[in-house]
């Protein structure tokens, strides 16, 4: 007969096996948690895998259980905040209420809800360079490649004017646009005194106002000039 002691200890390893990919999972997110709180303190990603640790309340062995490198750890949030721009769009694409300035709206807001977003896109290329494997890299292009395929053709059937290729090129151009205005908006550590000068008012801007208006502007041109081409076949 097997005793209450070992069918408790039976139980337990039980239970541990259950909860194990559980754990992982959990363990994984409070590290992808702590990198966005120190990204949020020093957007460029400039802390140590030691400082990730201690935030996430892990030992510093187990996030490299998770991750191969420090870039990886900002690549995979990188990663994380992407899809959730996707789905951001995906939802503001849905009709019947899609237009250009909810599409806009909706972009504008989660950029201001996920302020890391723009730092770690502009440093992306950088971290595919340094310290991140090829199958990681591959594994991330192909992510966004493949939600921006979906995304392309929702906005085609949003636009039917546009050509095949032409949402995923509008969604591409928008990534462009939010990049390059945020890097006007928001001047190195270098220039922050700088600013104050008269001669740096021309780089001075309301990053979201701009924003929303560049974009509208953006796919509402770009629709035009599709109407425009098939009405003149």
């Amino acid at each position: 007969m097997v005793s209450e002691s070992a069918t408790e200890k039976h139980a337990a390893r039980v239970r541990h096996r259950a909860t194990a990919p559980e754990a992982k999972i959990e363990r994984r997110a409070a590290i992808l948690d702590a990198a966005v709180g120190l990204l949020r303190e020093a957007p460029l990603g400039v802390f140590s895998v030691d400082a990730l640790a201690r935030r996430a309340g892990l030992a510093k062995g187990t996030v490299y259980l998770y991750f191969g490198t420090r870039e990886e750890v900002l690549l995979s949030v990188h990663a994380e905040r992407a899809q959730n721009l996707f789905d951001v769009l995906e939802r503001a694409l849905a009709p019947p209420k899609a237009d250009t300035a909810r599409i806009a709206r909706a972009v504008v807001r989660h950029l201001r809800e996920h302020p890391e977003f723009l730092p770690l896109a502009a440093t992306c290329r950088s971290m595919l360079e340094t310290n991140i494997s090829v199958e990681t890299a591959i594994a991330f292009k192909c992510a966004v490649g493949g939600r921006l395929l979906q995304l392309g053709v929702r906005v085609e059937q949003l636009y039917p004017r546009l050509e095949r290729g032409q949402g995923v090129a509008l969604l591409m151009a928008s990534y462009g646009l939010m990049l390059g205005l945020w890097q006007i908006a928001e001047p190195p550590k270098c220039l922050e005194e700088a600013m104050l000068l008269p001669e740096m008012r021309v780089f001075k801007l309301d990053f979201d106002t701009q924003l929303t208006n560049a974009l509208v502007n953006l796919w509402e041109g770009a629709t035009r000039r599709a109407a425009q081409k098939a009405r003149q076949k």
